[in-house]
This record gives structure tokens, C-alpha cells and sequence, in this order.
């Protein structure tokens, strides 16, 4: 159920950055309200993963990103919550693992490769200068490497232009999204199967007649 939480709060945390980033410009060529919500509600599914599988390592994983995704932005101080509740889940379910050193390598390795895919999102960027000809209602923008004089387009006179910074690229996105992916594939492609010993007691289990 927490999982399922952070999951829903990253497609709110998608709309917040979406309504709050109504600047004048044209678009990143990532949308930011869909690749930075993507990194949190990836943790959520791990914890939902973890969850199914009965593993313990995975669970605890997902609860220090949760943590760990608060540097991202003020508005991601609300994921400490669950995060604290999945990190406390985690360390009371005892004795879930059969695998407790291997399940360990691999909630670190999932912990890697989210971390690595925000990384590459907001590392792989890029400066820009645009020019936006037209009217205010239809633009047209005009974008240039900053240094580069750009060119007076057919439409009239510029009646705006700026400078953007750190500006999400495709190359920064499909890293995350790799990145992203593996981490869930990971996590899911190495789960033991389930047994009768777990946080909900097995109807299958039942005394020898």
C-alpha cells in the first residue's frame, strides 16, 4: 500500500512541476513533469516488487530512495514519510529472505541504478538561446547555441527571447530510462518465488490430515 502511495504522489508531484514551470520558452525536449516524477514513482514500484516478493532488502532499498529523492527538489521533502514507513516495515520483517547477502547485492545495485538514472537526467543537459517571432498566442521559437547569432525569421520582429539553463535533452532522458527500467527489471527477474512464509500468512497452509 505504501508503494502504491509514492507511486500516486509522483503523478501529483508530476502535476505540481507541471503547473509551476508555465514559463515563457519552448519545451524542453524531456518533459520535466514526466521524467522527474518517473524516478520517484520507480522507487514505489519497487517497493510494490518488493512487497510481493516478500523481500526485505528490496523494501528497506525503496525507503532510502525515498530519502534520498528529497535532495531533488523542496516539493519531494514530502516522500521522507513514506520512505521512514517503508524503512520501518522493512526492519520489522524478520526472517523473509533466503537470501539475505544476495537480496542485499541486489537492493544495492537497484539503489545504484536510480540514483545513477537522476543523475544522468540532470547532468545531461544543456544551455540554450531562443527567440520567439509570431504572436504571444502562436509563437514560433527560434533556438540557437548561446554565442551563435540567430537568424530573423520570416514572421516579423522578436517580441521575446531568453536564456535557459539546464535544460532536459533525449540523450539525459534515455540514459534514465534505461537505467530506470534495469533497476525494475533487476529487482523483478531475481525474486524467489513465494512461499508460505511471508507478512500474510498463506492460505495454502493448512496441518497434515
Amino acid at each position: 500500500m505504501v508503494g502504491f502511495v509514492v507511486v500516486g504522489m509522483a503523478a501529483a508531484l508530476g502535476v505540481f512541476i507541471q503547473v509551476v514551470s508555465r514559463n515563457p520558452g519552448p519545451p524542453e525536449d524531456v518533459a520535466r513533469a514526466i521524467a522527474i516524477p518517473a524516478l520517484y514513482a520507480t522507487i514505489g514500484l519497487l517497493a510494490i516488487i518488493g512487497a510481493i516478493q516478500r523481500r526485505r532488502a528490496i523494501v528497506l532499498a525503496a525507503g532510502g530512495l525515498c530519502l534520498i529523492g528529497m535532495i531533488l527538489s523542496s516539493a519531494a521533502f514530502a516522500f521522507a514519510v513514506p520512505g521512514l514507513v517503508l524503512i520501518l516495515l522493512g526492519l520489522r520483517a524478520h526472517g523473509l529472505a533466503r537470501r539475505p547477502w544476495a537480496d542485499a547485492l541486489i537492493a544495492a545495485a537497484a539503489v545504484l541504478l536510480v540514483v545513477s538514472a537522476g543523475i544522468a537526467l540532470l547532468s545531461m543537459t544543456e544551455a540554450r538561446c531562443w527567440q520567439a517571432t509570431g504572436s504571444p498566442a502562436n509563437p514560433t521559437y527560434t533556438v540557437n547555441d548561446c554565442g551563435t547569432p540567430i537568424p530573423l525569421l520570416y514572421g516579423g520582429l522578436p517580441f521575446a527571447s531568453g536564456f535557459d539553463s539546464g535544460v532536459l535533452t533525449r540523450a539525459g532522458g534515455m540514459v534514465e530510462l534505461a537505467l530506470l527500467l534495469g533497476a525494475l527489471t533487476l529487482t523483478a527477474l531475481t525474486g524467489r518465488p513465494r512461499t508460505g512464509t511471508g507478512l500474510v500468512p498463506s492460505m495454502e497452509q493448512a496441518p497434515p490430515p
